[in-house]
């Protein structure tokens, strides 16, 4: 679903488009009015479904719009809701109120919420152009997400959707870290580079589930795996973290390792909403606010 029909392309499977009548800057709200009309075809969409990842970049005006909305219609028809929240980069200051309100609203409309930092992500050379980082980083987040939920080798050992959920459901939050290593110590060291990179949103010792996905050649090792999941209690000073595990053996031979873990009772991104704050369990509005254009061609007419 997206308002732009270049977020269509490559795209697979069913899409929604959702159009504006008017030419101005799209914000939330207004992404929320404009779908109203969609809510049928939404339903369609999600209907019939055991479990809907809602997957969505906030801080713009669609991502930040839709995803609370149509977390809440899978809810409503019976699927287990799961969001999965691309926050962004360190130098998008102006994303951050959108972002921040967005992220606690999905929170709300989800059984889960699967947060993913863009700046962990960012592998990009100084080259780069803008777009460049931006498409890096969405296939970077698709690769990582795939890796957690698909079997994508006949050699990979996949960690399933059910314990995927298992880790997910939890009360808080769940943070998704990411870290390559190509050294000669390089589980140990992809391992500490995904948990700094969560350590950097949250205090990493309030983990309490843990899923661990090893991405390498046909060098990664079973001691190397086992070497992962063993020290990752050790890494977070959390020896009683539990701990499933996936390999995918068909990746390069720089080993990828993909933490997600969850139990987090409060991330860096409370910052980014300071209404929540402020006001805590008081609040102005229980329903999410719409906005809808009406034009102004009847004024003319008015005496």
């Amino acid at each position: 679903m997206s308002c732009d029909s270049n977020d269509f392309e490559g795209a697979h499977g069913q899409i929604l488009k959702i159009d504006s009548p008017v030419d101005q800057k799209l914000t939330p709200p207004l992404v929320r009015g404009l779908a109203l009309k969609h809510l049928d075809e939404i339903r369609s969409l999600v209907s019939g479904s055991q479990a809907v990842f809602v997957v969505a970049g906030l801080g713009g005006a669609t991502g930040s719009g839709l995803s609370p909305m149509v977390a809440s219609i899978a809810q409503e028809c019976g699927a287990v809701s799961v969001g999965v929240a691309v926050m962004p980069f360190e130098f998008e200051k102006k994303l951050r109120f959108y972002a921040g309100v967005s992220l606690r609203r999905l929170r709300g409309a989800s059984r889960g919420v699967i947060v993913i930092d863009n700046e962990t992500l960012l592998n990009s050379s100084p080259d780069d152009s803008l777009v460049d980082i931006y498409t890096k980083a969405n296939k970077e987040a698709a690769k990582t997400l795939s890796s957690l939920l698909a079997k994508s080798a006949e050699t990979a050992v996949p960690v399933g959707l059910n314990k995927v959920l298992g880790t997910v459901l939890q009360e808080g939050y769940s943070l998704l870290g990411i870290s390559n290593s190509d050294s000669p110590d390089k589980a140990e060291q992809a391992l500490a580079g995904a948990v700094i990179s969560i350590g950097r949103l949250a205090e990493t010792k309030e983990a309490s589930r843990a899923v661990v996905v090893l991405t390498g050649d046909a060098s990664l090792t079973g001691s190397e795996v086992g070497l992962a999941v063993q020290r990752l209690g050790m890494m977070i000073n959390n020896q009683a973290v539990d701990v499933e595990y996936g390999v995918n053996n068909s990746g390069s031979g720089q080993l990828q390792v993909s933490l997600l873990a969850s139990g987090f009772k409060a991330t860096k991104y409370d910052d980014y909403d300071p209404l929540a704050s402020i006001l805590g369990d008081k609040v102005l509005d229980a329903e999410m606010d719409i906005a809808l254009s009406e034009g102004l061609d009847f004024l003319p007419d008015c005496e």
